[in-house]
């Protein structure tokens, strides 16, 4: 009898043994041959710090995320990712038009000055995973393209206003990383940060976030992120610093 169970016993551990490792093998194959799809909108509530110029009129900007709100007219933000094995891509978008904003110094003429802005970031990357159970690190390259139009409205009282605009565009080069722990199932820790220049002397970004699954494809996140760049050329000073709390919505295609 004991060993008509264990023979059965046997059987039954090699059978579950046959059946599960190709489900098992073939889980892992489709996590490897098919796409994974996430898109974020988020919401970047931002302060504005440092110099704008045009021409010979530059000025001191220091904007708290309530003069920024007060100077939106529109903005939109969103990030999407496509997972395949190891390897990731993704693009993330930002647009922004602020109306007239008061600023704080002037350089190259007096009276009253008013900044206008409106931006177009885009920023695709690539690159690898290197993972290990709950944690994971993205190394990524890519660009940053910038369209910035600018406007200093400088109102003297003792004649009409004077106001100089200017537009440009440019690229900048940009690698990094991005380190992706998960604590718990339901819970999601993000980290990461790149650097470049190219068209700007220089640029930066930094971000961190917290998130968690209260369904099983969506990811609700609060974060912190700076976003820097450095441009002078052609007349036009663009040195500055965008930075504030960023609360996301993710949903992933699986």
């Amino acid at each position: 009898m004991c060993r008509a169970t264990t023979r059965i016993a046997v059987a039954a551990i090699i059978a579950a043994a046959l059946f599960t490792h190709p489900t098992q093998a073939s889980a892992q194959a489709d996590s490897t041959r098919n796409w994974r799809f996430h898109v974020t909108p988020y919401a970047w509530l931002t302060a504005l710090t440092g110099q704008v110029g045009i021409g010979p009129v530059s000025s001191s900007v220091d904007l708290d995320p309530g003069d920024i709100l007060d100077m939106l007219k529109f903005g939109i933000m969103a990030n999407a990712e496509a997972r395949k094995g190891s390897w990731v891509i993704d693009a993330d978008a930002v647009y922004a038009s602020l109306g007239a904003g008061r600023v704080i110094a002037i350089r190259g003429d007096t009276g009253r000055l008013d900044l206008s802005q409106t931006e177009t970031i885009i920023q695709p990357t690539g690159g690898y995973t290197f993972s290990q159970h709950t944690w994971a690190v993205d190394i990524v390259g890519g660009f940053r393209y910038w369209n910035l139009s600018a406007a200093l409205n400088v109102d003297d009282p003792r004649r009409p206003s004077n106001e100089r605009s200017a537009s440009r565009a440019w690229v900048d080069a940009t690698g990094g990383f991005r380190f992706r722990w998960t604590p718990v199932p339901t819970a999601r820790v993000l980290a990461a940060a790149d650097a470049g220049g190219g068209g700007a002397q220089s640029t930066w970004q930094a971000y961190g976030s917290v998130g968690v699954d209260p369904w099983s494809r969506w990811t609700f996140g609060l974060g912190y992120r700076w976003l820097a760049v450095d441009y002078d050329r052609r007349n036009f000073l663009f040195d500055t610093k965008t930075k504030g709390m960023v609360i996301t919505a993710t949903y992933r295609f699986q």
